[in-house]
């Protein structure tokens, strides 16, 4: 284990210095009066029992030592055990928050290119993982080297002999352990990396699930599922293999070897001595005691599977952490009236052949509105939506800038940058909470700023006919709403932080025709008053900007108003507005 790793498994409990000395001090109370139980019985069978001394009171004072040391050495221990769990708890709290807090800083093109459900899987079941290592490993081999330590002190005090005879046990289970350490890590890191393939493709399959349906692909996902399964059951069973070879079957022969060759010490040293040597309660102790030698070790040697999940959980998730953070801009002057420039703009994506964007430039005027338009589809090429990623910050720039008065993007604090430039993506962000959290991700604002936002949006009449108004529930993805409702919402939302420039993402692309009209009227409305950037795929829909930019495989191919570009015979867009009007006619 790296010195970066034990950091990570092991800081969280050295922050915490105080509580941590206190639970140890409860599990070395807990563990002493624990070990006087056996020492307890030695004396009683020694003075009394085998010379026949039966005397009441000092039987009644061993008796309530006893039962004493016992119920004390139990509550010591669940004492100790609240404190490591909460210990725990808060450590997990803080590494989940620390590893959120690192993936919401990440570029957006590497959250692209990592599964949803690995991410899911790294925030929550590897640090999970962790906390089984501090409640079901550290702690127990905390208490168990406690407890060995004990025994071994109790064991020496009554007999050095047989004490070396019994202490063979302990190198022998720790090589025992080592052993299964290096012959399960192999195993331990795939099971844990294919749990993670199976939460990502749960995820796809359950966000996928009317797809999948329709198309009737439901067995191939199941035997895509089942195969992964399949794997991991592999990787388990070499896991159970080697743990039940070198754990407790390992360790039980150590235990009963030992314990003869304790018998065996016991008899020769009896003979030896003329039967004087050893008291029949120091060999019951003995006995007792090596028991107890073995369950230690063979409680530390099961749980340390805990410890190897633990290992390659956090070997995941430094994986995470050296995901090199998105560098932030520091300039929080607000912004003024939003004027765009794109200079010599090239981006393209990571591990990608060839770039997306080639060397753009434009001018977009403060209150602008600007249509963009292009072939589309993920094989087309054309840019739109990389451009629009861009212009909200949530990409840089390969090469060349884009400004906003003036002030580079890269250059602008995200805060500042977010309360400026809204966006309105094609596919909504909708939780299943009600309407207005929703419009509010949390945040705040009057009854005045909403129904303002709601009538821009042209919203305000559904909200009328919702039965609780605000308040009503929207349901998973809010699927109780339609796909033009869903997309008014989310224009409502972008409104609702009165923006200098608003970002409308193929808005219009899934909505039926009553909904782009209403679309159409709430830009109408809104010109002027902020920048507006339409990618739009309905031609219709920015037919009245003040430009629209023809893309075509990452180039801006064209660029003028709506009359200006279909008065070019052979240009781009006049193709493309006759395309939109033949569908049209076909369909009508």
């Amino acid at each position: 284990m790296n010195r970066r790793l034990r950091t990570l498994l092991l800081q969280p409990l050295l922050d915490r210095p105080r509580q941590l000395l206190i639970a140890f001090a409860l599990l070395v109370g807990a563990t002493a009066l624990d070990v006087c139980g056996p020492w307890l019985t030695q004396y009683y069978i020694d003075r009394h029992l085998v010379p026949g001394d039966f005397a009441i009171a000092p039987l009644a004072l061993l008796v309530i030592l006893y039962i004493s040391s016992q119920c004390l050495a139990a509550l010591g221990r669940y004492l100790q055990t609240l404190r490591f769990a909460r210990l725990a708890i808060e450590a997990v709290r803080e590494l989940r928050s620390r590893i959120f807090r690192h993936l919401l800083q990440q570029p957006q093109s590497r959250l692209d290119a990592t599964p949803t459900g690995e991410l899911i899987s790294r925030v929550t079941s590897d640090t999970d993982a962790l906390r089984e290592l501090y409640v079901g490993f550290l702690a127990s081999v905390l208490q168990n080297l406690v407890l060995l330590i004990g025994i071994l002190v109790a064991m020496t005090l009554m007999d050095p002999r047989l004490t070396a005879i019994a202490v063979l046990l302990i190198p022998a289970g720790i090589a025992t352990i080592w052993a299964y350490q290096r012959l399960s890590v192999a195993a331990a890191m795939k099971v844990r990396q294919l749990r993670a393939e199976q939460s990502a493709r749960l995820v796809d399959a359950v966000q996928g699930i009317a797809v999948i349906q329709a198309y009737r692909q439901g067995q191939r996902f199941l035997e895509r599922f089942d195969a992964i399964g399949q794997r991991q059951y592999t990787a388990r069973m070499r896991m159970v293999r080697i743990g039940s070879l070198l754990l407790r079957s390992a360790i039980d022969l150590l235990g009963m070897l030992v314990l003869a060759a304790l018998l065996f010490g016991y008899g020769i040293t009896h003979i030896d001595s003329g039967g004087d040597a050893i008291g029949i309660g120091v060999l019951y102790a003995f006995i007792t005691y090596l028991g107890r030698v073995s369950e230690p070790l063979i409680d530390i040697s099961q749980r340390f599977n805990l410890f190897q999940q633990a290992s390659v959980a956090g070997t995941r998730l430094l994986d995470v952490l050296d995901w090199p953070l998105e560098r932030l801009g520091e300039d929080k002057a607000p912004i003024g009236d939003a004027r765009i420039e794109l200079e010599g703009v090239r981006f393209r994506h990571d591990g990608a052949a060839s770039d997306t964007l080639h060397g753009l430039d434009a001018m977009i005027p403060a209150g602008a509105f600007i249509g963009v338009v292009g072939a589309t589809g993920s094989g087309s090429g054309s840019g739109k939506s990389t451009l629009l990623d861009l212009l909200c910050g949530l990409k840089r720039p390969t090469a060349g800038r884009v400004t906003i008065d003036g002030r580079p993007l890269a250059e602008i604090d995200r805060a500042t940058l977010s309360e400026a430039v809204a966006v309105v993506p094609q596919e909504p962000f909708l939780r299943s909470t009600t309407l207005r959290d929703n419009l509010l991700l949390g945040g705040e604002a009057s009854e005045e700023r909403l129904e303002q936002a709601l009538r821009d949006a042209r919203l305000a009449t559904l909200v009328e006919r919702l039965p609780k108004g605000l308040d009503t529930p929207l349901g998973e993805r809010g699927l109780s709403l339609s796909s033009g409702e869903r997309q008014l919402l989310a224009l409502a939302r972008a409104l609702l932080r009165q923006p200098r420039v608003l970002l409308l993402d193929e808005a219009t692309a899934s909505v039926d025709s009553a909904t782009e009209s209403e679309l159409s009227k709430a830009l109408d409305l809104l010109r002027g008053r902020v920048t507006l950037v339409v990618v739009a795929h309905r031609l219709a829909t920015i037919r009245e900007a003040d430009q629209i930019l023809v893309m075509n495989q990452g180039r801006i191919e064209e660029r003028g108003t709506h009359e200006e570009l279909l008065a070019r015979p052979e240009g781009a867009y006049r193709a493309l507005w006759r395309s939109a009007a033949q569908g049209a006619d076909a369909i009508g």
